[in-house]
């Protein structure tokens, strides 16, 4: 028996993509909110027991720039910023980065499972087309011809990818949202209240803890919400 048949191979990599509108208009108690409720998901997925995929999290800061605030890295070893908000809301820039990221095999290798992207957001992307501005507000359907969103459906790897959203008050762009996830079977979740915030986390942190011990974490057609959320905090 060589000396190979005794290296213990490493987990498979469960990635994490977290796309956050760190916008003006997220300023006070959204933005605490969010930061605290960041926190308690990184500490409770960094004490997952018996997980098939090693939970990897990169967290992308939508401001008046795109910025990768944490590198994708393995989730005991995030160091979360405190995010403040200011400035635009670049959204489509933000979801080609992140399939860029996805895209790339020396930071998502073949061996990965699949992906997770979260996004969460307040207000309607500020980098759409004049068209779209004059034609506002848009429905679901436009947003699918969107340049960023038709590239996430039908980018090779991207368009395999969980996706769950947040729509944060009520001038968050559900339609936009919608078309992001684009499957009928979850909702976006709407946070009237400051709350809602926390339990949206509360749900993320139980699909990613679900998937990573589940026999096999590229199944993942059921996500379950009804226990965490009222009928009218679900948008599909």
């Amino acid at each position: 028996m060589g000396l190979n048949d005794f290296v213990v191979k490493s987990a498979r990599p469960l990635p994490v993509f977290i796309l956050v509108d760190a916008s003006g208009s997220m300023q006070g108690p959204k933005m605490d909110m969010l930061n605290n409720s960041l926190k308690e998901m990184i500490a409770a997925l960094s004490n997952i027991e018996g997980a098939k995929g090693q939970i990897e999290i990169c967290l992308i800061k939508i401001s008046g720039n795109v910025e990768i605030v944490q590198p994708l890295v393995k989730v005991e070893e995030v160091v979360l910023p405190e995010l403040h908000a200011g400035g635009r809301t670049p959204i489509g820039k933000s979801i080609e980065d992140v399939i860029e990221l996805i895209e790339d095999k020396s930071i998502v290798p073949d061996r990965a499972y699949t992906p997770i992207i979260i996004l969460i957001s307040d207000g309607i992307p500020t980098d759409i087309t004049q068209e779209m501005y004059e034609k506002m507000p848009l429905n679901k359907a436009q947003y699918l011809e969107w340049e960023p969103i038709k590239k996430l459906h039908n980018s090779e790897r991207s368009k395999k990818c969980m996706r769950l959203s947040l729509g944060i008050g009520k001038d968050a762009d559900f339609e936009m949202l919608k078309a992001f996830i684009n499957k009928d079977n979850v909702p976006v979740i709407k946070a009237e209240e400051v709350p809602t915030i926390a339990k949206f986390f509360e749900w993320v942190t139980m699909s990613v803890s679900q998937r990573s011990v589940s026999a096999n974490p590229n199944q993942f057609e059921d996500i379950p919400f009804d226990d965490l959320f009222p009928d009218d905090a679900l948008v599909l």
